[in-house]
């Protein structure tokens, strides 16, 4: 059942006409059996969101179906996308219907919705191979030549985003580990090229590519031991060392002067808190007018900034941290551009600020671990501290506003309001 305000977006949203379909579950399984009751389909989980006003709305599901937990990628587009989405799932070869009681791809035309099930991506072609036993082997054999005990491994899913990427642990029978990655041809690129860009140091740990398939556009890491630093932060008992250390590793990453990574600008950082503000207008009306002057604001600020061509990871938190006894490990480098070495750090302390209003730091904590990263930082690189941290904290919990909804937080709408005036309140304090 919709709450009032997703009730509300759906009327304010016509160019969707699925929309009322895809934001909740049980209408959506009732269409599902209306057009395929020949599926045994019981019950429809949301897992995530991700939402553009008045273009598409792709909602990610899980769904039992028979008993089996499957993965499905539901796409509410305008009617007049309808046609393009079907020449491109007929040119997969995929089935638009439910095929020996596993969905393949399956449209409810009546609403505009189409349904695209797990491995069956049009943008992950290696999603296919690497879940079907035999071709499988055959891949891995290709892709590790060199550790042959792990072709027969079993994958465990770690994250799956429909038509965008795909990451899954690898583990042999000898308990030997891997990191596979699914990506799309365009990111294929850009991931493989900084997957060799940067080199552990004393301080700094990086997977080492394993593999690649340019034709499949997979890579494999290898496996990294250790805690995940947001686990640590979140732990009962602080223990700041952990966060040092990183601030350590992080300096060791900004230091490095690897070659074609792309940049990323003020005026594109400028562009794309315009566009949130927008977003963020459209989903939560009430907050119009605060989320496009915040916007705006901080647009500015960007733009005006000098620019910055360091080594940067472009996506830096807390998640993106393994910590062992002996060091830092820094993953995930598919964001890695050269921007402003600020801008890790302020996401970083962002990232903190969101866990403290959901209740799950304490906000005194949030300061302590701050000190202990830049601690670090400063300490590895006897300079000072890169200036804008603060407005990079603020535009990082700005960009953190679209979580809630797209986490489907019961109580998103307030939970969207507390980011922004935090991410105000920040602001004002760095200016």
């Amino acid at each position: 059942m919709l709450s009032p305000a997703e009730t509300d977006l759906v009327r304010r949203d016509s160019a969707i006409p699925g929309l009322a379909v895809v934001f909740d579950p049980e209408a959506f399984v009732a269409a599902m059996r209306r057009s395929a009751p020949e599926a045994d389909l019981r019950t429809a989980q949301i897992t995530y969101v991700r939402y553009k006003p008045q273009a598409y709305c792709r909602v990610a599901y899980r769904l039992d179906l028979g008993g089996e937990e499957v993965d499905v990628d539901v796409r509410a587009c305008r009617p007049a996308d309808l046609a393009s989405w079907l020449s491109d799932g007929q040119g997969a070869g995929g089935s638009r219907t439910p095929a020996c009681g596993h969905m393949v791809h399956m449209v409810l035309e009546q609403c505009a919705v189409l349904v695209s099930a797990f491995p069956n991506d049009l943008k992950l072609p290696g999603l296919r191979h690497l879940t079907n036993a035999d071709e499988r082997k055959r891949l891995l054999a290709e892709l590790l030549p060199g550790q042959p005990s792990l072709w027969q491994g079993e994958l465990r899913c770690l994250r799956y985003r429909p038509e965008r990427r795909y990451v899954a642990e690898l583990r042999g029978a000898d308990q030997s580990r891997a990191l596979l990655k699914s990506y799309t041809s365009r990111s294929y690129k850009r991931s493989k090229r900084n997957a060799v860009a940067f080199e552990s140091s004393e301080l700094l740990r990086v997977a080492r590519l394993l593999g690649c398939s340019d034709s499949r556009y997979l890579l494999a890491f290898e496996w990294l031991p250790g805690r995940l630093l947001l686990d640590l932060c979140l732990a009962p008992q602080i223990d700041c060392r952990a966060a040092t250390a990183t601030g350590g590793a992080l300096a060791a990453l900004h230091g490095q002067s690897p070659d074609q990574l792309e940049c990323w600008t003020g005026e594109a950082a400028a562009a794309d808190v315009v566009s949130l503000g927008s977003e963020i207008g459209f989903i939560c009306p009430h907050l119009r007018f605060r989320a496009d002057a915040m916007a705006r604001r901080l647009a500015a600020e960007l733009a005006c900034a000098p620019a910055m061509h360091g080594a940067v990871h472009g996506d830096f938190s807390a998640k993106q941290v393994l910590v062992s006894e002996r060091e830092a490990a820094i993953i995930d480098l598919d964001w890695a551009c050269c921007g402003d070495p600020a801008d890790d750090l302020g996401n970083f302390v962002a990232q903190l600020e969101r866990y403290a209003l959901r209740g799950e730091l304490i906000p005194g904590r949030v300061e302590l671990l701050k000190e202990a990263l830049l601690e670090g930082y400063g300490r590895a690189t006897n300079r000072p501290l890169p200036d804008r941290i603060g407005l990079h904290t603020a535009v990082g919990l700005f960009r953190r506003t679209r979580f809630p909804f797209r986490a489907r937080e019961a109580d998103w709408p307030q939970r969207t309001e507390a980011l922004l005036d935090r991410a105000l309140a920040l602001f004002n304090t760095w200016r």
